[in-house]
Order: C-alpha cells, then structure tokens, then sequence
C-alpha cells in the first residue's frame, strides 16, 4: 500500500535549510554538554569546532562519493534516519559516558575531544553527507552548475545564520539540552517524512510515527522531571538535582552537607561551584564558602567603605551577607546572566533578602543585568571598594584581568579606594601562573598588591587566593610574598591567554 503524492517543488532546499540550522543547533549544545565536566572554555570550544569541522568534512566526501549512485532519495531518506538515531542518542548516553570520561581524563583537552568524537562525530558526519547528494540531484544541467550550487550553498548559509540565532536567543535559554536534542531527532525524522512520503508504505511509516511519539515523551519527561526536582530541592530533599541552560551557560542546583552536617544548597555553573547558602531560616544570610569571608578585608584598608560594587553576583552569597551585616552601607551587583539572578531569586534567598531588608524602598541593594567589563568601560560612580568574583566555570573572564580592565577599575575607585578579587591558583609551581600574571598586571595601576591564601600552610595547592590592590599601604594579616620574575607576563586585551597560564 502506497501513499498518494506529495508535491512540494522546494522540499530539497527546505531540507538543506533545516539540516543546517540544526548543525548550527548542535554545535552550540555540544558546549552545554560538556561545560559542567570540562568547563565553557575556550579549550572546550576549540575541541567541539574542530571535530565537528573535521566530520562534516568527511561527511561531505563520502557524500560526494554516495551523490554518483542511484537512488539518491533512498540514499537521503537513510541519512536522516541514521542522524535521528544518533542525535536521540546522544541526551540518552551523555551524562554516564562523560561522567566516566572526567574521571580519568586528567587532561581538560583529552576529555573534551574524546567526548566530542564519541557524542558529535557520528550525527556531524551523517549531516555532512547531505549537501553533496542534494547538490548532484539539484543540477539538471552542466551550463547551471554554478548558479544552481551558489544557491544550495546560500541557502545552506542562511540555514545555519537561522539556527544559530534561533538556539543561541531561544532555545537554549528556554529549554534544557537534552529537550533540545530530542526536539531536533523529531525533526530529522519529519525530514525524512518529507523527503519520501510519496514512496513510504504504511509499515515504515508506522515505525517512524511511533519514534517520534516516543521522542516527545521523552521531551515532556525530562522537562516535567526537571520542574520536580526543582520543587523537590526547594523542599531541601538531597540526592537530586535540577538543570538550567541559560543565555551564558549550564547551571546546576543541588541541596548537600558541610563538614559540619550543615543543610546546604550548591550552585554550580559550567563545571564551577559559584555560590551556596545554608538553607536553614537563621542561616541563609551567613557564607558558606571560608573564601568569601576574606572580602571583608576591604575594612582594612578603610573605616569609611559605605558604597560597593560587587562584580559577579552568583548566588548572591555576599550581597546577602553584606545588606544584613552592615547597616546603611550600599552595594551594586553587576550580573550578566539575568536567568542566574533569577535562580538566586527563587533557589537563594535573594526574594527574602529583598523583603526582610526592604530593598526595594532603600535601594541598598541595586541589581545590574550586565557585563563586568562594559559596565567599567561606562561607570562614572565611584565606589571605595570593588569586588570581583566573576567566574565562566573555574576560570575568570579574561576581559576583567587585563591591564585595560584594571585601568578602568581603578578609574570607578575613590581616592585610596580597594580592588579585591578572587582567584583560583596555588602560590607557587605551575599552577600559579595566572596568578603571578595578575598581581604583577596590578602593579602596574597600583602601588600596593596584597596576596592572601585562604591555606596558608598549602603552597603547591590550588585554593582561593584574595589578592587585594590598593594605592594606600594596609596592613593585613596572612599576607604571601609572591616572588615574580622580570619574564611575568602582563596580561593585555591584546594578549590574555589565561587558558595556557591556569593550565
């Protein structure tokens, strides 16, 4: 049994056109994936474009290769079934396999290629082979070759512009990865639908309905799963997490212990732990993390600190702790991801801080949807202290460590005001070169730099390290003496390469 005929004279471009947005569409969540075991960084990104350059490549020669045989429609229909398949399976597999990778990748590079190859290759390549085998059904003769080609080439273009912007803006904010991929599997197999619905029997086409019914269940599933354990948490249950995929990055809120058997509530971002709360009622304005406490060192150098810019607000674990320890004293948190405030809001206790210390009247707490850096390059207010604690997973943004970035720092500070940041390093060996690129980068806008380890007795261990600049001399308690070289780099705009240095 046949079904009738479907006439659609642009189904070949329609194709293209959709094959290509989803490409675009998978290379932006394959960064999603990976980030919160390797991190959303440029390591992690340089892997993902070029395996999946590499299979699409080979995709397009073997299609080229495939384009000369008959049946070409057949050829196509199988393609898309195939690429359905192996996209399905990517949310399905994902999260053990990339578990069991970062267990033994000790290598950042090795892990994220390795995961590239076994999650990408495959779909990539399978995608790759269709541009190929449309192009050679789409040239009736040899006199428009090149017009008829440009135009598949455009079109395939546009595609990829489409689905791009379409994920990046939408998609990705809205929904989590694996919805996604389960979405984009539903749409491989409509493709092939389309492509041969006028030769599909009733039996194959039967089969290709029953997957894609049992893709949008899996879809509601991991998204209704998602909502419950978002309730779940709130409701302080432990051994659960819930998963955001927001414009910047891939969040994930779990509720967990401290050493001290303390209810706590965990925020992680791209693979780094951001912030926490303890999640009892007297506790939820107290810090969790031992390093944050070291912000307060700013009194140090000032008994007259009331205006404070906090760059990086997380979870908002110190403006919390600021607002209801420091009567009177303002503070404006700049925060670029607008969806993370939102979690603060809802899964931090930012709502309650509002509410308990009426903010929205005093204005003692000003929220700033922003980057760090752009806010700088425009700030006219002076502040008598700065705070960084800006993270993209464990590495700080480079745009904040360069000497533009402290030049424009130092510009938003009073007279003998203090820059305080935060940084993930050890204090001496290889593991401390970003941090010795940072403070002598400081020195250049600053007389004074202060280097205080949160482990004292810990040199060759990587910990939280509060470096302090001020032009005013303080005197601090637990001070390093950082030993640099005349070869330290200074980091610039031009040249930043704090991937190498933290490495």
């Amino acid at each position: 049994m046949k079904l009738k005929k479907l006439k659609f004279n642009f189904k070949y471009e329609f194709i293209i056109f959709i094959i290509e947005a989803i490409c675009m569409s998978i290379e932006l969540i394959a960064a999603r994936v990976l980030s919160p075991y390797f991190g959303n960084t440029n390591i992690v990104w340089t892997s993902i474009i070029g395996i999946i350059l590499l299979s699409s490549s080979i995709g397009n020669y073997i299609g080229g290769m495939l384009a000369d045989k008959k049946s070409p429609d057949k050829t196509l229909k199988l393609i898309l079934l195939f690429a359905s398949f192996f996209v399905f399976l990517i949310p399905i597999i994902q999260e053990s396999l990339l578990i069991w990778i970062s267990s033994w990748a000790s290598n950042i590079k090795v892990g994220a290629i390795i995961s590239t190859i076994i999650l990408f290759f495959i779909p990539s390549l399978l995608l790759g082979l269709i541009i190929p085998i449309i192009l050679k059904i789409k040239v009736l003769k040899l006199e428009t070759t090149g017009k008829t080609s440009g135009k598949i080439y455009a079109i395939s273009t546009l595609g990829g512009i489409f689905g791009t912007f379409l994920s990046g803006f939408y998609l990705v904010p809205r929904f989590g990865s694996v919805e996604i991929l389960f979405m984009l599997s539903i749409i491989l197999l409509l493709m092939s639908m389309l492509l041969n619905i006028k030769n599909m029997d009733v039996v194959l086409l039967s089969f290709i309905v029953v997957i894609i019914i049992l893709d949008i269940i899996l879809f509601f599933f991991y998204y209704k799963v998602n909502l419950i354990n978002g309730d779940r948490i709130l409701n302080g249950k432990e051994n659960t997490k819930v998963n955001f995929d927001t414009e910047y990055g891939r969040v994930t809120i779990y509720n967990s212990e401290n050493e001290d058997g303390e209810k706590i509530r965990m925020l992680n971002v791209d693979g780094g732990f951001e912030s926490a709360t303890f999640t009892s009622k007297e506790k939820r304005y107290e810090l969790v993390f031992e390093y944050t406490k070291y912000y307060d060192l700013m009194f140090k150098a000032s008994k007259n600190i009331n205006d404070v810019l906090l760059i990086g607000g997380g979870g908002y674990s110190y403006p919390k702790y600021f607002i209801s320890h420091y009567d009177s004293k303002r503070m404006d948190v700049v925060e670029i991801d607008k969806d993370v405030t939102k979690i603060a809001k809802k899964y931090f206790y930012l709502n309650d801080l509002i509410k308990d210390y009426n903010i929205n009247d005093n204005k003692r707490l000003n929220l700033i949807e922003e980057d760090g850096r752009t806010y700088l390059n425009k700030n006219k207010k002076k502040y008598d202290a700065i705070l960084n604690d800006a993270f993209s997973g464990e590495e700080p943004p480079k745009t904040l460590t360069t000497v533009e970035a402290v030049f424009k720092i130092k510009e938003s500070l009073n007279d003998n005001g203090v820059y305080l940041t935060n940084i993930l390093s050890s204090l001496d060996g290889k593991n401390s070169k970003f941090l010795k690129a940072e403070v002598k980068t400081l020195l250049t806008k600053f007389k004074h730099v202060y280097v205080v380890p949160c482990l004292t007795n810990k040199i060759n261990e990587i910990q939280n390290v509060m470096v302090i600049s001020s032009d005013k001399d303080i005197i601090i308690e637990g001070t390093y003496d950082l030993k640099l070289s005349p070869d330290t780099l200074i980091l610039t705009d031009d040249y930043c390469p704090v991937e190498t240095l933290i490495q």
